[in-house]
Parts: C-alpha cells; sequence; structure tokens
C-alpha cells in the first residue's frame, strides 16, 4: 500500500487522539475493526472495507480514506485516497459515526448445518457471555472447549417453523407448518472472542422433542448484532407470551 500525503507536514495523530477514537468507537459499538498492530499505521476498516487514517497538519486533523477497490486507478493509486481536513478530533468522531450510521448491515443470516461453523480457539475468552447474561432466565452450560449461554421462558409458548420442513417449497398444496413449542428456549454459542470481529451461533428451538431437538441457527457477526437479534426475537414473539 502506498501512502500518499498532500501536506509534507503531515504527521500521524497523537497517542492520545488515537486513544480516544478507539474508546468512542467502543463505547458507541461501531462496526470498525481496529487496526493497531505496531507494523502499519494506526487506521480503522469499515464494515464495507473502507479504511480511514488519520493525520494532524499545523492546527487541522486529516482524515485519509482509502478505498482498496480504486488501488489501481490513477498513477502509483493515487486515485484510492481521498483527504478531508476536520478542525477538531470531536468532528472526526462524528464522521465516524455517520459513516457507519449509513452503512446497510446484515448482522446475522440462516444455516441449516451448525456442526461445520467452526470455533475459535485461539481468542477464546472465558467471561465472553457476561454482556448477555440479563437475567435469571439465563444459564451456562459447559461445552467442552467453551462456555455456552442457555436461556429458557415458560412464559412464552411461541409458533415457529423447523427449517427442516421444507415440503410448501416444492409443492404448492403444502402450506408452510407451524409447531407450537413449549416454551421459548435457544442457545448462544462463541464461534470468535476476537475483539472487533465477534461472531456467535444462536440455536432456537423450534420443536418439543427432548432427544431429536430442531433448531433455527443464526450466524451472527459483533455484540452488537448478537443483542440485535435477542432484541429481534423477544419482540417478535412478545405475541406469544402469556398475559
Amino acid at each position: 500500500m502506498i501512502y500518499i500525503l498532500i501536506y509534507k507536514t503531515m504527521i500521524e495523530i497523537s497517542k492520545e487522539d488515537k486513544e480516544k477514537i478507539i474508546q468512542f468507537i467502543n463505547d458507541n459499538e461501531l462496526d470498525y475493526t481496529l487496526i493497531d498492530n505496531g507494523i502499519i499505521r494506526f487506521h480503522v476498516m469499515a464494515h464495507d472495507g473502507i479504511k480511514f487514517f488519520f493525520y494532524k497538519h499545523e492546527d487541522q486533523y486529516i482524515i485519509t480514506k482509502y478505498d482498496g477497490s480504486k488501488d489501481k486507478d490513477g498513477p502509483g493509486g493515487a486515485n484510492a485516497y481521498q483527504h478531508y481536513p476536520f478542525k477538531t478530533l470531536m468532528q472526526i468522531l462524528e464522521q465516524l459515526s455517520f459513516y457507519d450510521k449509513s452503512l446497510e448491515k446484515n448482522y446475522w443470516s440462516t444455516t441449516p448445518n451448525s456442526i461445520d461453523v467452526g470455533f475459535d480457539q485461539i481468542n477464546y475468552i472465558d467471561d465472553w457471555h457476561t454482556d448477555f447474561t440479563t437475567d435469571d432466565k439465563y444459564g451456562l452450560e459447559d461445552g467442552g472447549n467453551y462456555k455456552f449461554i442457555t436461556y429458557t421462558n415458560d412464559e412464552y409458548k411461541p409458533e415457529l417453523s423447523s427449517p427442516y420442513n421444507t415440503l410448501d417449497e416444492v409443492s404448492p398444496i403444502n402450506n408452510k407448518s407451524y409447531t407450537q413449542v413449549d416454551n421459548l428456549h435457544f442457545e448462544i454459542h462463541p464461534i470468535s472472542c476476537l475483539q472487533g470481529r465477534e461472531s456467535y451461533l444462536l440455536k432456537l428451538q423450534c420443536n418439543n422433542e427432548k432427544v431429536l431437538k430442531e433448531y433455527i441457527n443464526y450466524i451472527v457477526s459483533s455484540k452488537k448484532g448478537l443483542k440485535m437479534l435477542l432484541d429481534t426475537i423477544f419482540k417478535d414473539l412478545e405475541i406469544f407470551k402469556k398475559r
């Protein structure tokens, strides 16, 4: 990667400013990956792969936006870089927040097979679950290499459709069928606890079998994504909760 400076006197931001940017991203759960490994210059990568570098020039802050898809355009990849001046660090933080919120994101998707999801043992954190176990309906179980969350609430009697029941997809005379489940039960398994790149497997039970359990399996990216999926599940299933 070629670093193009618009001013010869452009310098990297201070350690204090860098720490404020990192703290702001973490506090506001923005979807940036932090790159601060001491080998290449500190920068952040947005959800869409765009990278932002931070500099000072005299009394101004400069954000350099790098789009890798344009790196072969123009002499020396110059078209891949755009530079934006700001008067204060707060303006930079506001811009990072605005850009992050402007992106269309999908934090989860369903998968028919949870066996091949995988598990990142190297970056596992034993207390990864503390941000999510918010009441006594949550529990912890030992999965061998890791702990996973369970949730059971008998106040819910949701009607759910098994992903294995696909007759309605191959025959127009078969309607999609639903099972009234005895309770709301799901499990949350960590896939990776790597900071800024967390991912999870959420398994929502959709039948009443004690042995041959069936689940709707969600692959979820980021802590924020998991919190949003949980909020969505509780909101969508509120109509099945006892009054």
